[in-house]
């Protein structure tokens, strides 16, 4: 049989993994993700793509690879769309026969996850329960739309020209968990209650399923790795010239970084055929900032600030958020959190029961935001924790008392708070694109503006550069990775150019044969 991976995406770019393994005619996806780089070149804040005309701006802008017969239906209802198929089937990476049994989803970033939303609602997800819930939490909690539905899907209809959503009707992805022993009962009721919207009479809201070890006959193993974010899996999967691995994303600098040597091992006694690795950092050859170091820089940071302190970092680095909430705690500080990062935690609390919770005597706090009505998940956060809610008047009276979890487009919370100065810690990745920039300069304005003495990589001070950890393994690391796990074949992704120089200078030299991916174009992988 002929054994054939092939990319759309995170092919000479980093994110946007959309990868497709095929095995004779058994095929599986390799994650979905959202490129912000593609989605970039055409759209910015006040230019997105439109909802009312399905896959079309998506098709047309190259966001979606041609793949005839993969996405819903409901979105290629409008003539365009199906004009669209008629002129791309001369079009580079145009297929009409992509059918994945299933879709691998390694973790619960966007670059990953972002575009499940347009697949073709028969095509299963599997996933740990933690990705499981934060995919299905950041749907609640954000935008309602068509780039959000990666968990439950709003059918469209076509009115006219446009297409509007079906109200009445509600449909749920299968997702199938490879560690459902850890599924609760109070997880069961998160997934099939849509807390992005009340009224859901009529809508078919589907429970998760076991994995099982198997999709269609074919073997599919599982490993936890280090990421920054929980829940984060590499595959192995069985195919007729033997195993093939997909890394996902990985790290071994992070307090989990025994798993994903862990994953390297275990690869090792499979006897790889090809492992499909990534290389975000594949050019950073120095020693990688740990996770650790970080929670030292904050201890101390925290421990001499004065005032205000903010932590900027991701909402879903939960890694980073209990390394802000020990630090406060240690400080005589409570951690102050947004709703919606106290939503996810609640989520993720439903299979982890470690999950720090928002408690008014230990923290974290929520801050209590100015809403003119609540939604669902709002609600939910306002009900359940409301003895641990905080108002930002009470942060203004006393600042010293507190550390604000925020980041820039949180930033106007500060101006409720009016803290008069104090620390702003900069906990996360530097900028990688001209939007980036763009939006770190505004976050400098505001600091000045508020006051306020800024910490970590944009500060002035280069000793301050350990506050931020990469979720990603350093070049040092990610060859440590790959001598351990011995494939016979490497094939890089989720990475730029200066990356894929790292793997030809080094792979090679390994006995490893290197193949390089082209976006759109198979690659025979022999045994």
């Amino acid at each position: 049989m002929s054994v054939r991976v092939t990319g759309w995406g995170g092919i000479g770019e980093i994110g946007g993994n959309k990868l497709l393994l095929e095995d004779g005619d058994w095929q599986v996806l390799l994650d979905f993700g959202k490129s912000f780089g593609a989605h970039a070149r055409y759209f910015e804040e006040f230019l997105t793509p439109r909802t009312t005309t399905g896959a079309f701006d998506f098709l047309r802008t190259g966001l979606l690879p041609p793949l005839e017969g993969l996405y819903r239906p409901d979105l290629e209802l409008l003539p365009e769309v199906r004009a669209f198929w008629t002129h791309a089937r001369n079009q580079a990476g145009y297929r009409n026969d992509v059918r994945p049994r299933a879709v691998l989803l390694s973790h619960a970033h966007q670059d990953h996850h972002g575009h499940l939303s347009f697949l073709d609602t028969g095509i299963p997800i599997v996933s740990s329960a933690v990705t499981a819930l934060i995919v299905k939490g950041m749907q609640d909690c954000g935008q309602t739309g068509l780039e959000n539905e990666t968990v439950i899907v709003r059918p469209r209809v076509a009115d006219g020209a446009v297409l509007q959503t079906e109200r009445a009707s509600g449909d749920q992805r299968s997702w199938r968990l490879i560690d459902s022993d850890t599924w609760t009962d109070a997880a069961e009721s998160f997934w099939k209650t849509p807390h992005f919207n009340k009224q859901t009479a009529g809508w078919t809201l589907r429970g998760t399923a076991p994995f099982g070890g198997a999709i269609d006959g074919r073997r599919v193993r599982a490993f936890p790795v280090d990421h920054s974010i929980p829940g984060g899996h590499g595959f192995a999967i069985e195919t007729s010239i033997g195993w093939i691995a997909y890394s996902g994303d990985i790290r071994m600098h992070g307090h989990g970084g025994d798993l994903t040597r862990q994953f390297a091992h275990e690869l090792q006694a499979l006897d790889l055929a090809l492992l499909i690795c990534e290389g975000t950092q594949a050019s950073s050859d120095g020693p990688a900032a740990t996770e650790e170091g970080v929670r030292q820089s904050v201890h101390e940071a925290i421990g001499n600030a004065e005032g205000l302190v903010v932590g900027d970092f991701s909402p879903r680095n939960f890694e980073r958020l209990d390394t802000f909430l020990d630090a406060a705690r240690h400080a005589g500080r409570q951690l102050v959190v947004l709703e919606k990062d106290a939503f996810l935690l609640h989520a993720l609390a439903t299979a982890d029961p470690a999950t720090p919770l928002p408690d008014a005597a230990q923290g974290p706090l929520v801050y209590r935001e100015r809403r003119e009505s609540r939604r669902a998940w709002s609600q939910l956060v306002a009900e359940t924790y409301g003895n641990a809610m905080v108002d930002p008047d009470e942060i203004a009276r006393s600042p010293g008392e507190f550390v604000l979890a925020v980041s820039f487009y949180d930033v106007l919370r500060l101006l409720d708070v009016d803290a008069g100065g104090g620390t702003w810690i900069y906990s996360t990745s530097e900028p990688y694109n001209e939007e980036q920039v763009l939006d770190i300069n505004r976050l400098r304005q505001w600091v000045d503006l508020l006051q306020m003495e800024m910490l970590g990589r944009l500060g002035d001070d280069p000793s301050q550069e350990r506050f931020h950890a990469s979720g990603h393994a350093s070049g040092p690391d990610l060859l440590e990775f790959i001598e351990i796990a011995q494939p016979r074949r490497l094939m890089p992704i989720h990475l730029e150019s200066d990356g894929l120089d790292f793997y030809r200078e080094h792979v090679p030299a390994m006995g490893i044969k290197l193949a390089e991916p082209a976006w759109g174009q198979a690659i025979e992988v022999g045994p």
